[in-house]
């Protein structure tokens, strides 16, 4: 009998490979409960983000109310909830309530910087 945490990191994994996400530094403003805050986003996908910022790391579960990136066609902003945080690191956050052409900016995104990656 397979034991119960091995399932459940066969599904986590399965979720992941389904992902769209890539590893690509772009800067970021986000509103915290302590004022707006510049940081960098390492990881992108069409559903969330990973930022990181060693000074001001939100609780898992807490809503960033604005946050802002620059993409190369230009900026965009969302919504979105923490989903993971560790203190002096960064935080994962999955975005909420996006409209579609903002959800086709950042597909393109990925998708065009896969492609030029596979190529290499």
């Amino acid at each position: 009998m397979t034991p119960q945490w091995f399932k459940t990191f066969q599904l986590g994994w399965q979720h992941r490979r389904q992902r769209q996400r890539i590893a690509l530094y772009l800067d970021c403003k986000w509103q915290s409960e302590w004022g707006a805050q510049q940081s960098r986003i390492s990881s992108l996908s069409p559903t969330g983000c990973y930022i990181e910022d060693r000074f001001t790391v939100p609780h898992s579960g807490e809503t960033v109310p604005e946050l802002t990136m620059t993409l190369p066609t230009g900026p965009i902003s969302v919504q979105g909830r923490v989903l993971d945080a560790m203190p002096g690191i960064g935080f994962a956050v999955r975005f909420m309530g996006v409209d579609d052409e903002t959800h086709d900016r950042l597909s393109a995104l990925v998708q065009g910087f896969r492609q030029r990656h596979a190529q290499n």
